[in-house]
């Protein structure tokens, strides 16, 4: 046992000495550490201490906190659910298919996470509202479908592309080999896929399952539109905050609703770390093609991919329509009015721009100089370092707000109010994406590469900034461009970090939506996508080849 612990202590102090032969990666470290308790640990540290006994007793006993804990957590678990299934048919119809028009349906299937989650809903408040297109001008129905049922609708088309988006990128991993080898063994139809497919795609559908079951645990605007009397933690928190001035159960209810998300992040990496998915036959061999399904199923799945993508198509189309008309239902007449108020006529979008172009920025640079360090180097507290860059991944967005406006709302670094603050909320919430992109990356280069720049005599900033950066432009660029893009929409990080000086479209479709200004909301949300849009199209000219932001 002393040996064992001698052996500890002798690695520990190597790595401190060879540590302290390279200044420039010492500062790195404590630098890193610095910007994390900062930012990272002293914020939700302060959040945890606001609730005093009195509010955890009123938290956990009263009806109406019990009964949001309660619809939060059955909205969650059933749009989590139908999220998955649609995304795994989805994806499965995708690669395991030769069914007609499959770049078509990815390219629709990308297109939710070009808008706030918040637009589904208010797509369905147009279409199927009291007042809704289909509902009333169509089919002269009186029907109410706020509540449960419509959040659980609005929910699983707004997460759906999440779960599309992870689970296609496992099952497009898998060699065909294995597949292969079971069918000219006699698997066939549903014993090979239950067989061998399913379970080779385990991790995406642990990964989809966890990004999925945080973004709906946390929503805010989707319930805010469309839950109607039917409220959840996130907007039980919003307005005890807002409505009430009642910060300390505000931040009750947002540590509350970090509890089933912690869990479901730590669920999600227990169960894979216990079983392993790992293909030992190496690369797929050249030449070999995937076991794809019959006639009928092909057209099944022709079907359902038709459907959904129908689906997400009406959702753009009916925003696009009442953008750009005078009265969608009553006046049919082309106008831009709509559009120059929310978009041309508002600092909205730019500030949006602003935000999301800096945090892309921050994310994708800090990323990248995190995995080098963690994949890299050898250090005291590496381990500490990976834990808080992935933390923010498994912490809903109204807690990280709320929590960043305690910690700066006074003091040396007082932000609220400011661009800084909005930054920093969606750095927070994006850093694990340009993390674990700028990882994956990592572990595709070989360190005898940098092992040679470092026998060279180059040291370790020299080695990152001259061989490993030139060699990591697609995942980098991967990593901005989705950094931009749910910086721009994201919604629940800053509902309590924007001020009116630095409002951004994300709120301000919500409020106008929220109001009843439905138009105006739609041409925002427009802008918002066009601007997304262009900043692809700039992003593709750039870099051409290297990079094919649809082929997911």
């Amino acid at each position: 046992m002393s040996s064992t612990t001698g052996h500890e202590r002798t690695g520990w102090q190597r790595e401190l000495k060879l540590l302290l032969r390279e200044p420039p990666l010492l500062c790195s470290i404590v630098t890193v550490f610095l910007l994390f308790g900062i930012f990272i640990i002293y914020p939700f540290a302060r959040i945890l201490m606001v609730p005093t006994a009195d509010d955890w007793q009123r938290a956990v006993t009263g009806a109406e906190f019990l009964s949001a804990f309660g619809h939060t957590m059955y909205s969650s678990l059933i749009a989590t659910a139908t999220a998955i299934v649609f995304g795994f048919i989805y994806a499965y119809a995708i690669n395991y298919t030769d069914m007609p028009g499959k770049r078509f349906f990815q390219i629709v299937a990308l297109l939710p996470t070009m808008a706030p989650s918040v637009v589904s809903g208010l797509a369905f408040i147009m279409l199927f509202g009291r007042r809704g297109f289909v509902t009333w001008n169509l089919l002269g129905l009186k029907t109410d479908l706020y509540g449960a049922f419509g959040l659980w609708v609005v929910q699983t088309i707004a997460f759906f592309p999440l779960a599309y988006i992870t689970i296609s990128g496992v099952l497009k991993s898998i060699s065909p080999n294995l597949e292969l080898a079971a069918q000219n063994l006699g698997a066939r139809g549903w014993y090979l896929f239950r067989t061998v497919t399913l379970k080779l795609a385990t991790p995406g559908i642990a990964s989809a399952f966890l990004l999925v079951a945080i973004n709906s645990l946390a929503d805010f605007g989707n319930p805010m539109l469309v839950g109607g009397n039917y409220h959840v933690l996130a907007t039980e928190a919003y307005a005890q905050v807002v409505g009430l001035w009642d910060l300390p159960m505000g931040a009750t209810l947002s540590v509350f609703l970090v509890i089933p998300t912690i869990l479901v992040f730590f669920v999600q990496r227990y169960y894979l770390e216990k079983h392993s998915y790992v293909t030992v036959t190496g690369k797929p061999v050249a030449g070999l093609i995937r076991v794809t399904v019959g006639p009928f199923a092909k057209c099944c799945f022709f079907g359902f991919c038709s459907v959904l993508a129908t689906t997400i198509l009406l959702i753009i189309a009916v925003i696009c329509l009442f953008a750009f008309t005078e009265a969608f239902g009553y006046d049919y007449s082309f106008t831009m009015e709509h559009f120059i108020e929310g978009v041309m006529r508002q600092s909205v979008m730019s500030n949006s721009w602003i935000a999301a172009l800096s945090t892309a920025s921050i994310t994708t640079i800090f990323g990248i100089l995190l995995a080098f360090l963690t994949i890299r180097k050898q250090f005291p507290g590496r381990v500490l370092m990976d834990f808080l860059a992935m933390l923010p991944v498994s912490l809903p967005g109204t807690f990280i707000g709320l929590a960043l406006i305690m910690a700066f709302n006074d003091g040396p670094l007082a932000m609220t109010g400011t661009l800084w603050i909005v930054v920093l909320g969606m750095t927070l919430r994006q850093l694990p994406v340009g993390y674990r992109q700028a990882v994956a990356g990592l572990s595709q280069i070989d360190k005898s590469l940098e092992q040679a720049s470092t026998n060279l005599g180059a040291n370790s900033f020299r080695t990152f900034t001259g061989v490993v950066l030139p060699m990591l432009k697609n995942s980098l660029s991967v990593s901005f461009v989705y950094s931009f893009m749910k910086s721009m929409n994201t919604l629940s990080t800053v509902i309590f970090l924007v001020s009116p000086e630095w409002n951004l479209a994300s709120v301000n479709i919500m409020a106008l939506s929220d109001h009843g200004f439905l138009a105006t909301a739609s041409a925002t949300a427009v802008g918002m996508m066009m601007t997304i849009f262009i900043t692809f199209g700039v992003v593709k000219l750039v870099l051409k080849d290297q990079i094919n932001i649809f082929n997911l």
